[in-house]
């Protein structure tokens, strides 16, 4: 699907894959920054204003680079602090990896509110929370509409960090349907898409929160603890590098599904064990 002129998307390194991310420039303004380092450097020149959807390193890797930066929430900007929040006891391996991966770099930015935050071109910023706990879309011209993470991947939503919430990430991605927009721009997928295939696409990336759910329930046909879980992977399956951060992530979104079976009354918990109630 074609672009406005005055838009163009920018296809990150590894094909949008972690730890990077697809870019969008509208004019004068770069939408999120962790396409890679020498992509952006590329890109420097034409950029007035870096907007970010969220902090996660592989949409704001390459802020550094900016003089004017705008980012959502209060959180802080450097590295530790970062590496803290996302990966908690695995901050040190977070920031080798990331750093080593990406060239990220700690840096500062003014911040946004949700609301329209630019007007030429005009940009709409709107909160879907659950991902992360600054997570946004952006709503660009009243046509386009970038969806960060969600990004209609097969591997589906991600909610891996301490601060994620599934059950609230899959309530607000609902918001999408309601949004009236043209063309459907993913942070990790290329071409941009349709409004019909980008709502079919969402139906199925929605379906993820059930189908893995499905799959923690079926495993605990005889008791097992997270540990166990996580070793079975049925969330990523294989973990082709820095398996230690991914089995953390996997870990915090079993965990999060458990809590909820539990709470649900269709898990039971006795020690360390988890088992069908």
């Amino acid at each position: 699907m074609e672009l406005p002129a005055n838009m163009k998307l920018i296809e990150a390194l590894n094909r949008g894959r972690f730890p990077y991310c697809n870019v969008l420039l509208v004019k004068n303004v770069l939408v999120d920054a962790g396409a890679g380092i020498e992509i952006i450097k590329e890109l420097r020149s034409k950029v007035e204003v870096l907007i970010l959807s969220h902090t996660h390193p592989d949409h704001a890797s390459g802020a550094w680079m900016f003089d004017r930066v705008l980012a959502p929430g209060n959180f802080k900007t450097d590295l530790d602090s970062l590496a803290n929040r996302f990966a908690g006891e695995f901050a040190e391996l977070w920031k080798k990896y990331i750093t080593t991966s990406t060239g990220m770099r700690s840096f500062e930015c003014e911040r946004f509110e949700a609301g329209v935050i630019m007007e030429d071109p005009r940009i709409e910023a709107i909160p879907v929370l659950g991902h992360s706990a600054d997570h946004h879309v952006f709503l660009i011209e009243d046509r386009i509409l970038f969806g960060s993470d969600v990004d209609l991947t097969s591997f589906g939503p991600f909610y891996g960090n301490p601060e994620s919430d599934p059950y609230l990430f899959r309530r607000e991605i609902r918001k999408i349907y309601d949004l009236d927009f043209e063309i459907f721009v993913s942070a990790h997928l290329t071409p941009a898409l349709k409004r019909e295939e980008a709502l079919n696409r969402l139906d199925t990336f929605l379906e993820k929160f059930d189908e893995r759910e499905k799959k923690i329930l079926d495993l605990l046909d005889e008791p097992k603890t997270l540990n166990e879980l996580v070793r079975i992977s049925p969330i990523y399956g294989k973990k082709p590098y820095a398996r230690e951060m991914l089995d953390f992530f996997e870990g915090n979104m079993i965990r999060k599904h458990l809590d909820g079976l539990v709470k649900s009354g269709k898990v039971k918990k006795d020690g360390e064990y988890y088992f069908k109630a």
